[in-house]
């Protein structure tokens, strides 16, 4: 239906541009009706809810893990039932997420809570069904969940989708410049500049610490 739409407008514009250059029509104005800001929640309440989803016993195991997963890094849903235990990894005794092609490594609770995913996932029985891997699978072998039913219960708990993700990527966009955090969350660099703009941060104080950083740990090897 979407696209539907998208031909017909492409279809009246390309009309009314004819018949105006060949003065067919009165010279026409057309407001353009831009895009609305994203919605985003307060951040008090976002901390709240990820506090919730990584210490809170009482929501279903699957709810904290997607809902951590989104409430920290801002991923779609689609991306994060896609995830494997190939995207799982170590690093310096730390479990490590890779989202794209840079492993992050992640916070105790975090690590403890996907752990606990994979070792509580339900186990099919049968020759035919090889081990899922899949960190989020379905009900059927082979298939991981969809998306639909987990994120009914993602709102079912109070976490909605699109605020939650929204919130994330505007905090991680103030921590981290668009070079570094790309590469991170498997995102084009031109996106997350999008997302640095809504929250007007300036990287110059951040590339001279990160600078002096650097040149600290060169005088300290030197010594």
């Amino acid at each position: 239906m979407a696209r539907r739409r998208a031909q017909h407008t492409l279809r009246a514009e390309g009309f009314l541009v004819w018949a105006a250059r060949r003065g067919h029509s009165r010279e026409l104005e057309v407001s353009f009706r831009g895009k609305s800001e994203p919605e985003r929640m307060d951040e008090g309440a976002h901390w709240d809810l990820l506090q919730q989803c990584l210490h809170d016993e009482e929501l279903p195991l699957d709810v904290r893990a997607a809902g951590s997963l989104v409430l920290m890094f801002g991923q779609h849903l689609s991306h994060i039932v896609a995830l494997t235990t190939e995207h799982l990894g170590e690093a310096d005794g730390l479990l490590t997420l890779r989202l794209d092609d840079t492993p992050i490594r992640l916070p105790g609770p975090l690590a403890a809570l996907l752990q606990r995913l994979i070792a509580e996932r339900p186990r099919y029985e049968g020759s035919a069904n090889a081990p899922s891997t899949w960190l989020f699978p379905g009900t059927r072998p082979g298939a991981h969940r969809s998306t639909g039913p987990l994120a009914r219960a993602l709102a079912k708990h109070g976490i909605r989708l699109r605020s939650s993700r929204t919130t994330a990527l505007i905090q991680l966009a103030q921590d981290m410049p668009p070079a570094v955090l790309a590469p991170l969350l498997g995102m084009h660099v031109a996106t997350v500049q999008q997302w640095r703009r809504r929250c007007g941060s300036d990287w110059t104080a951040y590339l001279q610490a990160r600078r002096r950083a650097l040149e600290a740990g060169r005088e300290s090897t030197t010594r």
